[in-house]
Order: C-alpha cells, then structure tokens, then sequence
C-alpha cells in the first residue's frame, strides 16, 4: 500500500512539474488484476514461474 501511495504521489506531482496538469484536474486510479486474469509465455498468470524476482 506504501509504493502505491507513493506512486501516486509522484504521478500527481509529475504530471503538475511536467505536464502543468494540476492535481485537481487530474484522477488517477489503479487496477489491479488478479494473476488467474492475465497470462504470459503461454502460460496463466498465477502458474507462471519466474526465474527473478519480483519487488515493488
């Protein structure tokens, strides 16, 4: 819940820095999709095995 709050964060303060998109006119929101709904390397999600790892 850290990272993404932080990401956000960041988004919000880029996005006024780098685009002159104020916070107020800008919603940002994410979705996460759980690892059975999406697939890579021909395989599911939640039976991938990664030789890496993963940390956010």
């Amino acid at each position: 819940m850290d990272a993404k709050k932080r990401l956000i964060r960041l988004l919000f303060e880029r996005a006024e820095l780098d685009l002159g998109i104020k916070p107020m006119d800008l919603e940002i929101t994410i979705s996460e999709t759980p690892r059975h709904n999406w697939g890579i390397r021909g395989q599911a999600g939640d039976e991938l095995a990664l030789n890496y790892k993963v940390e956010i």
